[in-house]
């Protein structure tokens, strides 16, 4: 089933959302794998690299938002109050950090007079031209907040692992494209 139903996700919010996950979490380790490596060309590839995987990334979300208005989500399984609150707003502060992301990595570039480009197939236009003090706040902004949130995916990835192992819910194996039954 491509849509999700009341139950369960379908199938393209379930690669959508193991896609986004794979970037995500490869673009937080190249972004500090670069970070460590000396200028030069090696380097220049690598950050070309984490702009087009980032690119990707936003694309995929703007996907994501879209195909939440076709078809929502399942109702998520909470315990308590305290534990829906808290899913919901892990899942927001996840959205919205694989939408700002990209935005203040975009910003950064081309304050600092550098072209995105999507693997060499577009550039995106320059939405403020060179500026120190701005990219170094965009620098600030995506650098603390890419260190932020890896403790807001371990929090989502610890969440999953507790209703799995724990309450030994449908939760994961509904991401998973599994009933309870099946298992």
């Amino acid at each position: 089933m491509l849509k999700n139903s009341e139950q369960n996700y379908g199938l393209v919010s379930r690669a959508n959302h193991w896609l986004s996950a794979a970037l995500f979490i490869g673009l937080i380790g190249l972004g500090i794998y670069m970070h460590e490596m000396e200028k030069g060309p090696e380097r220049l590839e690598m950050y070309q690299l984490h702009k087009s995987l980032g690119i990707g990334l936003f694309m995929l979300m703007m996907v994501r938002l879209l195909w939440l208005k076709i078809s929502p989500n399942p109702e998520q399984i909470s315990n308590s109050k305290f534990e829906h609150i808290l899913g919901h707003a892990v899942k927001g502060i996840l959205y919205l950090a694989m939408i700002m992301m990209p935005i203040s990595g975009w910003i950064m570039s081309t304050t600092g007079g550098h072209d995105v480009s999507f693997f060499n197939l577009f550039t995106l236009p320059v939405l403020i031209g060179e500026n120190e003090m701005i990219h170094e706040i965009a620098e600030e902004i995506h650098g603390t907040a890419g260190y932020l949130l890896i403790a807001i995916v371990a929090l989502h990835i610890a969440g999953a692992l507790k209703h799995h192992l724990v309450y030994k819910d449908a939760t994961l194996l509904r991401m998973l494209g599994k009933n309870k039954k099946e298992i």
